[in-house]
């Protein structure tokens, strides 16, 4: 998945901000129990309050991820 998120990430630079976790550290074990993540990968996407707006759990095309990066854009 890393190739597609990567082109996410300069697709939508400055737009959205892009986490990335592991769930074998603290920090990705900390995000993975406040969202209630039990497996990966996984896109998590979260408005300006931290509010869960979509998940996309397995390996997507970036078609899919870029609809959902736009969604979340358009506060959908």
């Amino acid at each position: 998945m890393s190739p597609i998120v990567n082109e996410a990430k300069r697709n939508y630079r400055g737009q959205i901000n892009f986490i990335d976790a592991n769930l074998d550290e603290p920090k990705g074990k900390e995000l993975a129990d406040r969202y209630g993540i039990a497996n990966y990968p996984i896109l998590l996407f979260l408005d300006g309050d931290g509010n869960q707006v979509n998940l996309l759990q397995g390996v997507f095309p970036l078609s899919i991820v870029k609809k959902a990066c736009d969604e979340l854009i358009a506060g959908k």
